[in-house]
């Protein structure tokens, strides 16, 4: 009886681990630390479009400003909207460099494709040029404006902001309705 009351917690306990690593194995062996929506209906659609010119607040009539008040985008006519995603997560990996936390978005199939000829058409674009640039809108204001150097295929998107931990766990929460940030 009393190796019965052993044998019975310990199982439990090695069965719970077993569960941790399965879904740790899930990630991908990505390392990276995160909070992840996985599949998701977007509340608040994201916008992709490209930057036709760039200027400092305060905003001119048909310019878009960013989270912070300080830059306004006028946004030329290429442009995708996306209401779904395959997943969307906080991330935060500094063995890639990053200094913060990032929104990872990985897109659907389709709009992966098109991205991918999005993004290829805003690199084209001269250096430098402000048009080389694609603003990331949600609610009407730009999140990111990161100049594209190549076309970014395959539908992984990582939206960088002045993210702290918080931040992009309410971007995301924002995003998918969960929560109520």
């Amino acid at each position: 009886m009393v190796a019965f009351a052993v044998l019975v917690p310990l199982a439990l306990v090695l069965a719970g681990l077993a569960i941790i690593l399965v879904v740790d194995a899930s990630r991908g062996g990505d390392d990276r630390e995160g909070v992840d929506a996985g599949p998701a209906v977007l509340r608040e659609p994201v916008t992709f479009q490209q930057v036709a010119e760039t200027s400092t607040a305060p905003c001119a009539s048909g310019t878009v400003p960013d989270v912070e008040g300080t830059a306004c985008y006028r946004l030329g006519a290429d442009r995708m909207t996306i209401g779904r995603v395959r997943s969307i997560r906080a991330v935060y990996d500094g063995a890639s460099g990053q200094t913060g936390w990032s929104v990872e978005l990985k897109l659907t199939t389709a709009d992966a494709a098109a991205f991918g000829r999005l993004t290829g058409k805003v690199a084209a674009q001269p250096e430098g040029s402000p048009t080389r640039q694609i603003a990331v809108v949600v609610g009407g204001k730009v999140i990111s404006a990161p100049s594209v150097q190549a076309p970014i295929p395959g539908g992984a998107v990582m939206i960088s902001g002045a993210f702290d931990r918080a931040k992009a766990e309410t971007f995301v929460k924002r995003m998918t309705g969960n929560g109520n940030p």
